[in-house]
């Protein structure tokens, strides 16, 4: 098996570089090497999946400190380091919810982001909580969007206790502070006179209800927990993080209140040649010193494919062209944005000994 390059010689940086300099090499890099800008180049092709493997690694500060320590050895599954055979992997990292309101609801990728409510012994409808389902997509699904499904957790009632949350047999007590409501009245003497405020039942916990004997099933809860896989719609042009609502899909209500709402929090992947500014597309492609002086025509990847573009003669290097409607649709208004080109010229390094005469012979009448 032949060896592996090292990921900062690949990229073309140094070892202590920050993560802004490997996310600017590797763009620059993905553009020159990209199948779409070098169709049937395989040499092109390897060296891409050269860059791609490169940054995969470089960008994650987990990975990268691991290839810094052991190498490529430290990237094999199952590698075990010297700390006392702990083994170093992506999965020891937990995910952290940056909003403090959301709070887990026992499923990956889900959280509750409403308080349950409490008083169950009372005859008011309580509405179910809301849940969050967090969705990674690609830079072309958010561009034309799609139908996916997703797996969220579901409570029913306990096939068991039938809901009750006793065992078989046995049936619950009613509590005595609060005589089975949840609640208690409490007097309080106010400038205005006599007011009573309700609140939960501290003994019971606002269930109304003692159970002796839990259902083995539910342990007492009278609901569990399943999935149910629903269907997503995500529309083109969504960006990155925002909140498809899908209307009761969130958590069930009790005592007949209304199920909680589902948010779909959408994370869009990076593009390894787009760059995005809201429904507009900026891409950078590469043309020769002849096509810059005499024009041509070229072509450059787009998000349907690659189309081609007019370099007027004299073009310099930065000028930016526009491609009319090639951008992303605004989700609100449904207009389309346009792509704009990026022309940077390359100087050639590897010239004969003609083509250098040739070009001084010019520089020369230039100049005169």
């Amino acid at each position: 098996m032949p060896k592996k390059k090292d990921y900062y010689e690949v990229l073309g940086v140094d070892n202590d570089c920050s993560q802004a300099d490997i996310k600017g090499a590797y763009r620059k890099l993905a553009r020159k090497f990209h199948p779409d800008v070098n169709p049937g180049d395989m040499t092109a092709s390897h060296s891409f999946k050269e860059v791609k493997e490169a940054y995969d690694i470089l960008k994650n500060p987990l990975t990268r400190d691991k290839y810094d320590q052991y190498g490529h050895a430290g990237l094999e599954p199952g590698f075990q380091s010297a700390n006392n055979g702990f083994v170093i992997t992506d999965s020891d990292a937990e995910p952290v919810v940056s909003d403090d309101v959301f709070k887990t609801a026992g499923m990956d990728d889900i959280y509750n982001v409403s308080n349950m409510g409490v008083g169950a012994g009372t005859a008011t409808p309580e509405p179910g909580a809301d849940l969050r389902y967090d969705l990674e997509i690609s830079f072309e699904d958010a561009a034309f969007g799609l139908d996916t499904e997703v797996d969220i957790p579901v409570f029913r009632e306990c096939d068991m206790c039938f809901g009750v949350g006793a065992q078989p047999g046995t049936t619950p007590r009613a509590c005595q502070v609060c005589r089975g409501t949840g609640e208690i009245s409490i007097s309080e003497q106010t400038p205005e006179g006599t007011k009573i405020k309700r609140s939960t039942c501290n003994t019971c916990l606002g269930r109304g209800v003692f159970i002796d004997y839990p259902c083995s099933k539910c342990r007492g809860s009278g609901q569990i927990q399943a999935s149910e896989r629903i269907l997503v719609k995500i529309p083109p042009g969504v960006d990155n993080g925002s909140c498809i609502r899908v209307h009761g899909k969130g958590a069930p209500g009790r005592k007949g209140g209304a199920p909680g709402d589902l948010y779909v929090v959408v994370h869009v992947g990076e593009h390894d040649i787009f760059e995005r500014h809201g429904n507009q597309i900026l891409c950078e492609t590469l043309i020769d010193f002849v096509q810059a002086v005499f024009g041509a025509e070229i072509q450059v990847p787009t998000l349907e494919g690659p189309a081609k573009m007019r370099i007027p003669p004299g073009t310099q290097t930065g000028t930016i062209f526009r491609l009319r409607n090639k951008g992303l649709i605004d989700p609100q208004s449904g207009q389309r944005g346009d792509q704009h080109v990026k022309v940077t010229i390359v100087t050639p390094t590897r010239l004969n000994e003609r083509q250098k005469k040739f070009l001084m012979k010019y520089a020369m009448a230039a100049e005169g």
